[in-house]
């Protein structure tokens, strides 16, 4: 059974353009977020889509932050006051159910949310229809070949982010798969009707069988904001 309990514990990931970040950054501290990551990634999009559309570039900011159910609701409304996530190209943010966190760290969240200070205005953040995020871990290089698999199954877009891969040797020497270290991470948001294709498609073209190497699984999205955009 799903918690909808306002205490419930999520992680929140947030995609937007660069030229953004400065604003986003601001919005979290506006509401006191206490747990945050930041890194930078890449979208899928050509640069002519950027110049038909006007806006930034490819180069994106992620935020992976740690916030209650309730703190999510309100930090999504005031993102969404600040950045209007409605536009093409400024982005989305999304969360996703924690099954267990460590005792310290529900402490913070709590404090934190009970801290909040929420205004009368609502929005509805919960999506018409269901969302997952679908992350694919592959060698570096290919991120092109993920987007192309993906794309042919229904999926709209989606961001690549560097990342670096640790294995043993004793688990290469089992598995017979040789681990390079350096990796490419593609986050992809796509409807429930989607998930199957798209992943079944990723797997076929750069699945652990396959040059790219890679593994692919998704996370079920409780709240978005941004994916008509």
């Amino acid at each position: 059974m799903v918690d909808t309990s306002a205490n419930r514990m999520e992680a929140l990931i947030t995609i937007i353009d660069y030229s953004l970040s400065e604003r986003l950054t601001s919005t979290f501290k506006e509401c006191n977020i206490p747990i945050i990551m930041l890194t930078h990634g890449y979208g899928s999009a050509k640069s002519a889509i950027y110049d038909i559309l006007g806006y930034g570039g490819p180069k994106k900011v992620i935020a992976l932050s740690l916030q209650t159910h309730k703190m999510v609701e309100y930090f999504m409304q005031r993102l969404n006051k600040a950045l209007d996530l409605s536009k093409p190209g400024t982005g989305i943010a999304c969360s996703i159910s924690l099954s267990s966190v460590s005792s310290a760290v529900s402490n913070i969240l709590a404090h934190a949310g009970e801290n909040l200070e929420m205004g009368s205005e609502t929005m509805a953040n919960a999506p018409h229809e269901h969302y997952h995020l679908i992350i694919s871990i592959v060698n570096t290089g290919y991120f092109e070949q993920v987007m192309e698999a993906a794309k042919k199954a229904g999926a709209t877009g989606g961001t690549l982010v560097h990342a670096r891969g640790l294995g043993s040797k004793e688990a290469i020497k089992y598995l017979g798969i040789t681990i390079q270290p350096e990796k490419d991470l593609v986050l992809i948001v796509a409807p429930e009707q989607h998930k199957r294709a798209i992943m079944e498609s990723i797997t076929h073209e750069c699945g652990l069988n396959t040059a790219g190497n890679g593994i692919c699984f998704s996370l079920p999205v409780n709240s978005i904001i941004g994916i008509k955009s």
